[in-house]
């Protein structure tokens, strides 16, 4: 699923002009506090919107405010339901998967709509993932998980609750979001072997530059999936290293340091016993990241020894 970031036009809530404050979240399921939402504008939304969902509806607050990437960030909400969203919620649908919502005076906040028909493809993906994972004869079948569905769930994993809090839980499971982790781990793994082996076929045909690009691509697989070893999911390439400081003390100042090298590793210019020694420490970390999660070390194994491209 790929998630489409274009803006759909700003829309009003029915009766936005009418006081917030007043506004409950159905059955009480979850409170909205200043915590829950930072920023007034999102929390005014929110209160606006809830009565209006259908029991069948999830309401989450979600983004860099929630998962902690950026605390100042204005929260993000998504709405998961069936079909079309409810009447009065038309922001976001079709092909604009987000949108902005207006209540009355204050400032637009963001909102995207997922339907529940798209989440249950997703957890038919995951559940094969995982049955991937646990047995070796279908290892070398791992269904992939596009960059937008993997930002959805790390988004799903880490929300706020804002109304349905029993659908979110359901969804919780059949997503298998507690263990999104131990899943990414090990397509991070298994796509680095295979660019591993690609690496090395470029430095046999003496393609040092294409080789020393193919290893920047390696060092970025390992450090997903370093991150993904103490808990964290977020997909977005360009927060890992600031995600690894975070987790240093979790992850350890060698297996850290090590990654952060690997990142800036040696052009072509330096030479082949360069990259040689880079695509070493680059074993080394593996070995690192396996000792912390023996078990995916059967599923980096059963890596395909064709061109990375192909891998989920």
């Amino acid at each position: 699923m790929h998630a489409d970031e274009a803006d759909a036009t700003t829309q009003t809530l029915h009766g936005g002009e009418a006081d917030a404050t007043t506004q409950t979240l159905r059955g009480g399921e979850a409170n909205m506090t200043a915590h829950t939402l930072r920023g007034g504008e999102a929390k005014v939304t929110a209160q606006h919107i809830a009565p209006l969902i259908r029991p069948s509806d999830v309401l989450l607050a979600v983004g860099p405010a929630v998962d902690g990437r950026d605390p100042h960030a204005p929260p993000q909400l998504l709405l998961i339901g069936p079909g079309r969203p409810p009447r009065g919620i038309t922001a976001t649908v079709g092909a604009m998967r987000w949108g902005t919502y207006r209540v009355g005076g204050n400032a637009p906040v963001r909102l995207g709509f997922w339907t529940s028909q798209e989440l249950t493809a997703i957890a038919e993906t995951v559940s094969h993932l995982a049955l991937a994972l646990r047995l070796p004869a279908v290892h070398a079948h791992l269904p992939r998980l596009d960059i937008g569905t993997r930002k959805l769930l790390h988004d799903l994993r880490g929300a706020d609750v804002l109304a349905g809090a029993s659908e979110a839980q359901l969804w919780r499971e059949r997503l298998d979001l507690d263990h999104l982790h131990h899943h990414l781990a090990a397509i991070h793994l298994r796509r680095y072997t295979a660019r591993r082996r690609h690496t090395d076929s470029l430095l046999e045909r003496g393609d040092s530059e294409d080789a020393a690009w193919m290893l920047g691509a390696c060092a970025r697989e390992l450090l997903a999936a370093l991150l993904a070893t103490a808990g964290e999911t977020n997909p977005r390439g360009h927060w890992h290293p600031r995600l690894l400081r975070l987790h240093q003390e979790h992850i350890g100042a060698p297996d850290s340091t090590r990654a952060l090298a690997l990142l800036s590793a040696p052009c072509a210019a330096a030479g082949r016993d360069r990259l040689h020694a880079a695509l070493r420490d680059a074993d080394r970390l593996h070995a690192a990241i396996l000792r912390r999660c023996p078990a995916l070390e059967r599923t980096a194994r059963a890596a395909p020894s064709g061109r990375c491209d192909t891998v989920a």
